[in-house]
């Protein structure tokens, strides 16, 4: 199991519900302030749910387990990749908290259980997004922008929300190119530029 490769991280058993173990995992960890963010963007991802006709279990799963991962440290999360021989982009090194998405999917399955790829690929994705995003996928990415975890309202807030009326591969797109045009972008990842170009329909 991933998380016995952390000594440091301090776990409880498992109550099965997945609500209060996510929370439990977070807070025993140090991650008060992640545990209210991933309740926030399962609100917002049930909102979605709801105006998309998506599963709403699945929303809030993958919303509540997206960013489990928090529970270890970023340069622990690089060696782990690089002692298993993982394929690591070039963001992934020299940005490795970009790893938290997939190593929160690897825990979503290997700790809590979950063997739905329409969870399991939102929490992998929910960063950068990929090319052919499934409706699932783009509510998480769009939950998690909307749902954000600084202060105060996202300056693009108003624009993505009014292209969420539109489609959610709108405003997945009203994101990006907020992103990319502001020069808010660290560094491009492998799958946020495929989700791009995806999104903007370059072959």
């Amino acid at each position: 199991m991933i998380l016995d490769d952390f000594s440091y991280v301090e776990r409880s058993p498992l109550t099965g519900c997945l609500d209060a173990d996510a929370r439990i995992l977070l807070e025993a960890n140090g991650k008060g302030k992640t545990a209210r963010h991933v309740r926030e963007v399962a609100e917002t991802n049930l909102l979605i749910a709801a105006q998309y006709g998506l599963n709403p279990e699945k929303c809030r799963a993958a919303a509540l387990l997206h960013d489990i991962s928090a529970v270890i440290a970023p340069a622990d999360m690089l060696a782990w990749m690089q002692s298993r021989g993982l394929p690591l982009c070039e963001a992934e090194r020299k940005h490795p908290f970009l790893l938290h998405q997939r190593l929160s999917r690897t825990i979503a399955a290997d700790y809590f259980g979950i063997s739905d790829d329409e969870v399991l690929s939102p929490i992998e994705c929910h960063t950068t997004l990929k090319a052919n995003a499934s409706p699932y996928d783009m509510a998480l990415f769009i939950a998690d922008k909307l749902a954000w975890d600084q202060e105060g309202v996202p300056p693009f807030d108003k624009a993505v929300r009014t292209a969420l009326d539109r489609s959610l591969r709108e405003a997945c797109l009203t994101y990006m190119d907020y992103m990319v045009e502001s020069g808010r972008l660290l560094f491009p990842h492998v799958e946020w530029t495929a989700a791009y170009r995806w999104l903007k329909g370059i072959k």
